[in-house]
């Protein structure tokens, strides 16, 4: 059968397209195409160009000659023995070359988010919800708020959450982070106790 079976190899500068046609059996299709799909994995993303043109030189490889060559009968009858196919071009070094980094940047993308979904952001990191009743101390020195709810009855409480309609003297206002249920709320004090 008469096909034609493409390589690509690019360069810093330049790009090289090799094409190989001929009368082949399936075997030795099979091997022509599987050497140069392998070479055009390894020498075909070295350029600008090179690297948006490789994956239609491959592409057009797998559906084109691959395809055809699959179609054929196995060889019989011949003077000299087929051409050796060797590995599947996926289970070749070339193509590993490509299918690992990529399944790495893929798998990455999921990884990530879950990560991010599971820490959280740092924004949220140790505010707990403070609700009116509650009681606080502060890690920082104020105006800073770094809030840890505690219980009232321990040493460490040093202000109430209170809903009023304004802070008095010795007040601070509540950061709306703090507030479950209607952050922002204008009220929302703590009170020293």
């Amino acid at each position: 059968m008469a096909a034609t079976v493409r390589s690509h190899q690019g360069m810093i500068i330049i790009m090289r397209t090799v094409t190989r046609r001929g009368v082949f059996c399936r075997t030795c299709g099979l091997a022509v195409y599987r050497r140069m799909t392998s070479n055009t994995l390894v020498t075909g993303w070295w350029g600008l160009l090179s690297f948006f043109f490789t994956p239609f030189v491959v592409l057009g490889n797998v559906f084109g000659a691959r395809a055809a060559f699959r179609r054929l009968p196995e060889p019989y009858g011949a003077l000299r023995p087929p051409l050796d196919p060797g590995r599947r071009v996926l289970l070749r070094a070339p193509a590993l070359l490509v299918l690992v980094p990529l399944t790495l940047l893929v798998a990455a993308v999921p990884v990530l988010a879950l990560i991010g979904l599971l820490a959280g952001s740092d924004d949220d990191a140790g505010r707990p919800g403070l609700s009116v009743g509650d009681c606080v101390e502060n890690t920082v020195d104020w105006p800073d708020q770094a809030l840890r709810k505690v219980d009232c009855g321990s040493a460490s409480a040093e202000y109430r959450v209170e809903d009023g309609p304004s802070c008095g003297p010795g007040d601070y206002l509540l950061r709306p982070e703090y507030v479950t249920g209607s952050p922002g709320r204008p009220g929302h004090c703590v009170k020293p106790l």
